[in-house]
Protein backbone atom coordinates (compact mmCIF):
# COMPACT_ATOMS: atom_id res chain seq x y z
CA UNK A 1 0.00 0.00 0.00
CA UNK A 2 2.58 2.53 0.90
CA UNK A 3 4.21 1.97 -2.91
CA UNK A 4 0.41 2.45 -4.48
CA UNK A 5 -0.43 6.08 -2.69
CA UNK A 6 2.06 8.03 -4.28
CA UNK A 7 1.46 6.83 -7.62
CA UNK A 8 -2.34 7.92 -7.13
CA UNK A 9 -1.33 11.22 -6.17
CA UNK A 10 0.64 11.40 -8.96
CA UNK A 11 -2.09 10.57 -11.46
CA UNK A 12 -4.43 13.24 -9.38
CA UNK A 13 -2.09 16.00 -9.87
CA UNK A 14 -1.74 14.89 -13.99
CA UNK A 15 -5.42 15.15 -14.60
CA UNK A 16 -5.46 18.72 -12.80
CA UNK A 17 -2.60 19.65 -15.16
CA UNK A 18 -4.44 18.93 -18.03
CA UNK A 19 -8.11 19.93 -17.46
CA UNK A 20 -6.49 23.48 -17.00
CA UNK A 21 -4.35 23.30 -20.30
CA UNK A 22 -7.48 22.36 -22.23
CA UNK A 23 -9.76 25.59 -21.10
CA UNK A 24 -7.18 27.64 -22.17
CA UNK A 25 -7.44 25.68 -25.74
CA UNK A 26 -11.27 26.81 -25.69
CA UNK A 27 -11.32 30.45 -24.60
CA UNK A 28 -14.20 32.05 -26.98
CA UNK A 29 -13.01 34.87 -29.48
CA UNK A 30 -15.72 37.75 -30.97
CA UNK A 31 -16.88 36.61 -34.26
CA UNK A 32 -15.86 38.58 -37.44
CA UNK A 33 -18.13 40.39 -39.39
CA UNK A 34 -18.22 40.84 -42.98
CA UNK A 35 -20.57 42.50 -45.75
CA UNK A 36 -21.23 41.62 -49.46
CA UNK A 37 -23.52 44.28 -51.17
CA UNK A 38 -24.99 44.38 -54.16
CA UNK A 39 -25.05 47.38 -55.70
CA UNK A 40 -22.88 49.49 -54.24
CA UNK A 41 -23.78 52.87 -56.56
CA UNK A 42 -26.30 53.70 -58.35
CA UNK A 43 -29.13 56.16 -58.76
CA UNK A 44 -32.15 56.84 -56.56
CA UNK A 45 -34.11 55.22 -55.58
CA UNK A 46 -31.50 52.33 -54.96
CA UNK A 47 -32.77 48.56 -54.02
CA UNK A 48 -29.34 47.06 -52.45
CA UNK A 49 -28.70 43.75 -51.42
CA UNK A 50 -27.14 42.54 -48.44
CA UNK A 51 -25.62 39.82 -47.35
CA UNK A 52 -23.63 38.66 -43.95
CA UNK A 53 -23.12 34.89 -44.64
CA UNK A 54 -19.06 35.54 -44.97
CA UNK A 55 -19.16 36.30 -41.64
CA UNK A 56 -17.40 33.70 -39.32
CA UNK A 57 -16.98 32.39 -35.81
CA UNK A 58 -15.02 30.01 -33.18
CA UNK A 59 -19.01 28.92 -32.34
CA UNK A 60 -22.35 29.70 -33.62
CA UNK A 61 -23.85 33.28 -34.71
CA UNK A 62 -26.77 34.07 -33.27
CA UNK A 63 -27.65 37.12 -34.46
CA UNK A 64 -26.99 39.36 -37.51
CA UNK A 65 -28.24 43.12 -37.17
CA UNK A 66 -28.20 45.64 -39.71
CA UNK A 67 -28.69 49.67 -39.59
CA UNK A 68 -29.19 51.47 -42.21
CA UNK A 69 -28.61 55.72 -42.21
CA UNK A 70 -30.48 57.33 -44.15
CA UNK A 71 -30.31 61.13 -43.65
CA UNK A 72 -31.11 62.10 -40.33
CA UNK A 73 -32.95 58.68 -39.83
CA UNK A 74 -31.82 55.16 -39.35
CA UNK A 75 -33.90 52.06 -40.25
CA UNK A 76 -32.98 48.37 -38.97
CA UNK A 77 -33.21 44.79 -39.86
CA UNK A 78 -32.24 41.01 -38.67
CA UNK A 79 -30.88 38.23 -40.44
CA UNK A 80 -28.27 36.89 -42.51
CA UNK A 81 -29.39 38.45 -45.86
CA UNK A 82 -31.26 42.48 -45.44
CA UNK A 83 -32.57 44.55 -48.57
CA UNK A 84 -32.95 48.51 -48.26
CA UNK A 85 -34.27 50.82 -50.51
CA UNK A 86 -32.30 54.27 -50.83
CA UNK A 87 -34.24 57.04 -51.64
CA UNK A 88 -32.38 60.34 -51.37
CA UNK A 89 -28.84 60.31 -52.96
CA UNK A 90 -25.79 60.84 -50.69
CA UNK A 91 -23.43 58.40 -49.41
CA UNK A 92 -24.95 56.15 -47.09
CA UNK A 93 -23.03 54.11 -44.28
CA UNK A 94 -24.59 50.64 -43.44
CA UNK A 95 -23.38 48.47 -40.26
CA UNK A 96 -23.79 45.04 -39.48
CA UNK A 97 -23.37 43.87 -35.84
CA UNK A 98 -22.69 39.99 -35.70
CA UNK A 99 -23.30 38.54 -32.17
CA UNK A 100 -22.68 34.58 -31.11
CA UNK A 101 -24.15 32.84 -28.34
CA UNK A 102 -21.89 33.89 -25.94
CA UNK A 103 -22.86 37.53 -26.16
CA UNK A 104 -19.75 39.01 -27.95
CA UNK A 105 -19.88 40.79 -30.92
CA UNK A 106 -18.23 41.98 -33.91
CA UNK A 107 -18.84 45.15 -36.74
CA UNK A 108 -18.52 46.15 -40.01
CA UNK A 109 -19.79 48.80 -42.16
CA UNK A 110 -19.79 49.80 -46.20
CA UNK A 111 -20.42 52.91 -47.97
CA UNK A 112 -23.33 52.88 -50.79
CA UNK A 113 -23.59 55.87 -52.86
CA UNK A 114 -26.46 56.99 -54.19
CA UNK A 115 -26.73 59.41 -57.15
CA UNK A 116 -29.32 62.18 -57.58
CA UNK A 117 -31.52 61.40 -60.29
CA UNK A 118 -32.70 64.39 -62.58
CA UNK A 119 -35.73 65.66 -61.78
CA UNK A 120 -38.43 65.78 -65.06
CA UNK A 121 -39.77 69.01 -66.52
CA UNK A 122 -43.10 69.08 -67.70
CA UNK A 123 -46.02 71.92 -68.16
CA UNK A 124 -49.52 72.21 -69.60
CA UNK A 125 -50.64 75.35 -70.91
CA UNK A 126 -54.24 76.69 -71.52
CA UNK A 127 -54.21 77.42 -75.04
CA UNK A 128 -51.50 76.33 -77.56
CA UNK A 129 -52.61 78.80 -80.39
CA UNK A 130 -53.49 82.12 -78.31
CA UNK A 131 -53.76 85.48 -80.66
CA UNK A 132 -52.13 88.43 -79.72
CA UNK A 133 -52.85 89.59 -76.02
CA UNK A 134 -54.78 86.77 -75.52
CA UNK A 135 -54.15 85.40 -71.84
CA UNK A 136 -51.98 82.43 -71.82
CA UNK A 137 -52.06 79.64 -67.99
CA UNK A 138 -48.72 77.90 -67.99
CA UNK A 139 -48.67 75.00 -65.47
CA UNK A 140 -45.43 73.34 -64.36
CA UNK A 141 -46.97 70.84 -61.42
CA UNK A 142 -46.87 67.88 -63.67
CA UNK A 143 -43.21 68.26 -63.02
CA UNK A 144 -41.44 65.88 -60.40
CA UNK A 145 -38.14 64.88 -59.07
CA UNK A 146 -37.83 61.05 -58.18
CA UNK A 147 -35.76 61.53 -55.19
CA UNK A 148 -36.18 64.81 -53.87
CA UNK A 149 -38.20 68.20 -54.25
CA UNK A 150 -38.51 71.12 -56.84
CA UNK A 151 -37.99 74.40 -55.81
CA UNK A 152 -37.55 76.51 -58.36
CA UNK A 153 -39.49 76.66 -61.67
CA UNK A 154 -38.13 78.92 -64.47
CA UNK A 155 -40.21 80.12 -67.38
CA UNK A 156 -38.77 81.43 -70.64
CA UNK A 157 -41.67 82.40 -73.20
CA UNK A 158 -39.02 82.76 -76.52
CA UNK A 159 -40.27 86.31 -76.94
CA UNK A 160 -37.77 88.13 -74.76
CA UNK A 161 -39.24 87.71 -71.18
CA UNK A 162 -39.06 85.29 -68.18
CA UNK A 163 -40.54 84.39 -64.79
CA UNK A 164 -40.64 81.96 -61.75
CA UNK A 165 -43.47 80.14 -60.35
CA UNK A 166 -45.76 76.39 -60.31
CA UNK A 167 -48.30 78.09 -62.07
CA UNK A 168 -47.87 81.45 -64.22
CA UNK A 169 -49.49 83.47 -67.12
CA UNK A 170 -48.54 85.40 -70.38
CA UNK A 171 -50.12 87.44 -72.76
CA UNK A 172 -47.84 87.74 -76.62
CA UNK A 173 -47.89 90.91 -78.00
CA UNK A 174 -46.93 90.34 -81.75
CA UNK A 175 -47.66 87.91 -84.00
CA UNK A 176 -44.75 84.53 -84.42
CA UNK A 177 -44.44 81.10 -83.05
CA UNK A 178 -42.35 81.24 -79.94
CA UNK A 179 -41.05 78.38 -78.08
CA UNK A 180 -41.32 78.25 -74.42
CA UNK A 181 -38.87 76.58 -71.97
CA UNK A 182 -39.32 75.21 -69.09
CA UNK A 183 -36.55 74.20 -66.40
CA UNK A 184 -37.08 73.01 -63.03
CA UNK A 185 -34.50 72.04 -60.35
CA UNK A 186 -32.35 73.91 -57.60
CA UNK A 187 -32.63 77.84 -57.54
CA UNK A 188 -29.93 79.66 -59.81
CA UNK A 189 -27.84 82.83 -58.18
CA UNK A 190 -29.32 84.85 -61.39
CA UNK A 191 -32.00 86.99 -60.23
CA UNK A 192 -34.92 86.72 -62.15
CA UNK A 193 -38.59 88.05 -61.26
CA UNK A 194 -40.24 86.89 -58.81
CA UNK A 195 -43.36 84.67 -59.27
CA UNK A 196 -46.45 85.92 -59.99
CA UNK A 197 -49.58 84.87 -62.26
CA UNK A 198 -50.81 87.23 -64.92
CA UNK A 199 -54.37 88.23 -64.53
CA UNK A 200 -56.86 88.12 -67.73
CA UNK A 201 -58.63 91.72 -67.61
CA UNK A 202 -62.29 91.73 -66.68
Amino acid sequence: MRRVLPLIALGAIACLTGCSFLSVLHSNEPPTAVIAAQPVQGRAPLRVEFDASGSSDDGTIAEHLWTFETGADEKSANGVRAVHTFETSGIHTVRLKVVDEAGLAGTAEIAITVENTPPLASCRFSSDSPVVGEYVLFDASPSYDPDGRLVDFVWDFGDGTSTRGTQVGHTYEEVGVYSVRLTVGRRRRDRLPRPHVHRPPR
